[in-house]
């Protein structure tokens, strides 16, 4: 038998999310490879879509989260400042304490799921008998 608990983890401020699973692999492919566009195709999506999302949640938070550097012959630059990476690491840590947190309680359902053969009520000597009801 397998039990687990599942979790998805998303910051909001104000009603408006902040960091959750999507941000954070744009954050982190970002941080990875060192420019929006590489970042764009390792994970699929368009320049201006991650673009667009990344100044979103800027406003949102009114700072800055990534700083980008035009660039010749290596090409444009872009890297988290201080405030992105503050963002993933918060957001790395909160996660593993939270799955340390989950797989105790798997293993707290677990153990009542494998015994759950002494709940199970023992029929009576004696049959209950259900009453016949007639609606007039």
């Amino acid at each position: 038998m397998v039990v687990r608990v599942k979790t998805r983890i998303w910051v909001d401020k104000d009603g408006q999310e902040i960091i959750g699973p999507g941000i954070y692999n744009i954050l982190k492919a970002l941080e990875e490879t060192g420019s929006i566009a590489s970042a764009a195709r390792k994970l699929g999506y368009s320049y201006k879509f991650i673009w667009t999302y990344i100044k979103k949640l800027e406003d949102v938070l009114g700072v800055p989260l990534v700083e980008s550097r035009r660039g010749g012959k290596e090409r444009g630059v872009s890297e988290l400042t201080e405030v992105g990476k503050l963002l993933l690491s918060y957001y790395e840590n909160m996660n593993k304490e939270v799955e340390q947190v989950v797989r105790a309680w798997e293993g707290k359902f677990t153990e009542l799921l494998s015994h759950l053969d002494q709940y199970v009520s023992k029929p009576s000597r004696e049959e209950e008998e259900i009453p016949y009801y007639e609606e007039e």
